[in-house]
């Protein structure tokens, strides 16, 4: 941990005591194992290393700061505007700049979290418990939780954040929520839901990572089965089967239906789809 007076600038980190100037009170601070983080109320933030010495020159984006956050190699702050700021200390270069979030403040929003990866990818969550994930490829957030969904989104979203993947990196970036009593009808409900597991695939394919996009697509089929949608359920697979690509999601198409399958065998309300499709996939199978 780290003590901090930030009146006269004496810190200790693990048991090391330094002193250094400031030219703003200190109005939050983010730590990891080598690194301290301190922004200021008038914009400034300062960046060390365990020994006390600046791994960038003291800087200043502006306006106050109000939260902060630091991984290996990158640290993100976010302004009083409010507006995000991306850092590669490695690299030692700015990676997101001014990035507005005033948009994420309707209706008396707020934003109550801000977390950063490894590899720098940044996520905030809001005070209703909507959180959003930025994509550096698409130049825009995406959506990674939201309320009023089904009690089985809770229930897939811890279970695939504990897989003991090493290169986890949606896992790691997505809250974690307790279950809440949804005041949204039924059908609401369950689309919201879909939607949800939908973009949680769409979103690990796009922060490269495809085992965790199979971990989704084996929650989706998981719920729609345990849901009952044959229709859905049905469009799912055939799409799987007739897509032009024989890997998706890292896995062998025809392999990966196969896996599918066997979830949705388990309920015997969804027999008539687990029997057509799998006459499909034994054609495809043995198609010369």
């Amino acid at each position: 941990s780290s003590g901090i007076n930030a009146e006269y600038g004496d810190f200790t980190r693990a048991g090391r005591t330094w002193a250094s100037a400031l030219c703003g009170s200190v109005n939050t601070m983010a730590c990891a194992d080598n690194t301290l983080l301190l922004g200021c109320a008038d914009g400034s933030l300062y960046v060390y290393n365990s020994e006390g010495v600046l791994l960038l020159p003291a800087l200043n984006i502006g306006s106050a700061i109000t939260k902060s956050a630091v991984s290996d190699n990158f640290i993100a702050v976010i302004s009083d505007i409010p507006s995000l700021f991306v850092w590669n200390l490695k690299e030692k270069k700015n990676v997101l700049k001014d990035e507005r979030l005033s948009s994420f403040l309707s209706s008396g929003r707020n934003i109550s979290s801000l977390l950063l990866s490894k590899d720098g990818n940044v996520t905030i969550g809001m005070c209703d418990m909507t959180s959003y994930c930025y994509s550096y490829s698409l130049s825009a957030w995406m959506l990674l939780s939201r309320d009023q969904v089904n009690a089985s989104w809770y229930k897939e979203l811890e279970t695939n954040k504990s897989q003991p993947l090493s290169d986890q990196v949606l896992g790691v970036l997505l809250p974690s929520q307790t279950p809440t009593t949804s005041s949204a009808d039924p059908q609401s409900t369950h689309l919201n839901t879909v939607c949800l597991l939908e973009q949680q695939i769409l979103v690990a394919e796009n922060l490269g990572s495809l085992p965790e996009s199979r971990l989704w697509l084996h929650s989706l089929v998981r719920y729609i089965t345990l849901q009952q949608d044959d229709g859905r359920l049905r469009a799912l697979l055939q799409r799987l089967l007739s897509s032009p690509r024989d890997v998706i999601h890292g896995t062998g198409k025809l392999e990966l239906v196969r896996e599918l399958l066997k979830i949705v065998a388990t309920n015997v309300h969804c027999q008539r789809v687990y029997s057509d499709i799998k006459q499909q996939l034994e054609w495809a199978q043995n198609r010369p």
